[in-house]
């Protein structure tokens, strides 16, 4: 019998916009942001952030603080953009405790194309 822990994953949704010189990241179900000169790196980075957030939350055994919702503004926002893309990465790794079967294989998070983010 397949492990289904082994098919399951966390989305999240990610809001990105381009500023005059720089990239804004902001993960809407966590309420965390990063900056970078590139969408290459903010994308990178933004994913980064929301593995670190929910492997510590496995880690610790804190899901009851893992989510924090971003501002309605920011949601509104989000949902106003037309073109959206899927980043699918591997979880991160957790510490050996029984938590670890529980924790999702893969992270997904639907990122808007920063042209298309404004309305």
């Amino acid at each position: 019998m397949e492990n289904k822990t082994k098919k399951s994953s966390m989305s999240f949704n990610v809001l990105i916009k381009k500023e005059p010189d720089y990239y804004i990241a902001h993960c809407l179900e966590l309420d965390i942001v990063a900056t970078a000169s590139s969408l290459k790196s903010v994308q990178g980075d933004i994913i980064d952030l929301i593995k670190a957030q929910v492997g510590c939350a496995f880690s610790n055994d804190n899901l009851d603080n893992l989510y924090h919702p971003a501002p309605p503004e920011v949601w509104k926002e989000f949902f106003a953009c037309k073109k959206a893309w899927e980043k699918k990465t591997a979880a991160p790794p957790v510490k050996d405790d029984p938590l670890k079967s529980f924790l999702p294989a893969w992270i997904i998070a639907t990122m808007c194309q920063p042209e298309s983010c404004h309305a």
